[in-house]
């Protein structure tokens, strides 16, 4: 991501990014970078901040006047005490922080119209991460199971019964619809059997406030 925004120029990185509408990919920068110094310096949300988005908005905000050059170097700076803390917690932990930056990191080049970052190992170790979430979303729910199959790889969530439904697509794409970028027209457009339309409500159930499906397509 370091690497991508070296290369913008300033009206570029001015643009607003389409899967977080009220971010510049500067912001977006800021927020991914902000949000590694305030977990190493563990500075967490506050009890009535649901899903860390006033959490999140504050490590945009104070970044707002830094040049992208400071918010990279304060990366540099970062990066070695968050990942080691990531090895510390475990693949569990690490996936979900991968998946965030992936997400993070192709909404920018999505904005911008640059090639998809779908990095086969990435975008697997992403998918782990949110499946693991749908897996929990369906069971809470008591809904059934879900087959997932993203590439080449088939997958079981919500239990280990006969599936209610199923959804296949490349893992990228399967991946973007669980990380909600994509809207609700586009996972229904993945290819489905089963009770789709019970699945998609479900979906659009779980996620919520700053994780909510876009409203309109999202192209990359």
């Amino acid at each position: 991501m370091a690497a991508t925004v070296a290369e913008l120029a300033d009206d570029e990185l001015q643009a607003l990014v389409p899967a977080t509408p009220e971010w510049r990919v500067r912001d977006v920068l800021a927020h991914v970078v902000g949000l590694a110094a305030d977990l190493n310096a563990q500075r967490f949300p506050a009890a009535d901040d649901a899903g860390g988005s006033a959490w999140a908005a504050q490590q945009v905000v104070a970044r707002r006047d830094l040049a992208v050059a400071a918010i990279v170097a304060e990366w540099v700076r970062e990066a070695p005490v968050f990942e080691a803390g990531l090895r510390f917690f475990g693949y569990e932990e690490g996936s979900h922080f991968v998946a965030d930056l992936h997400a993070h990191h192709q909404d920018v080049r999505g904005a911008l119209g640059l090639s998809r970052d779908d990095d086969p190992l990435t975008v697997a170790v992403a998918l782990d991460h949110y499946l693991g979430f749908l897996d929990q979303l369906l069971l809470a729910a008591q809904w059934g199971t879900l087959e997932v199959v993203a590439g080449n790889e088939a997958r079981l969530v919500g239990g280990a019964g006969v599936p209610r439904a199923g959804v296949s697509g490349s893992a990228f794409d399967v991946l973007r619809s669980f990380s909600a970028r994509r809207s609700a027209a586009q996972i229904r457009a993945l290819e489905w059997h089963g009770d789709a339309d019970g699945a998609l409500e479900l979906l659009q159930l779980g996620f919520t406030g700053g994780y909510s499906l876009p409203a309109a397509d999202l192209i990359e």
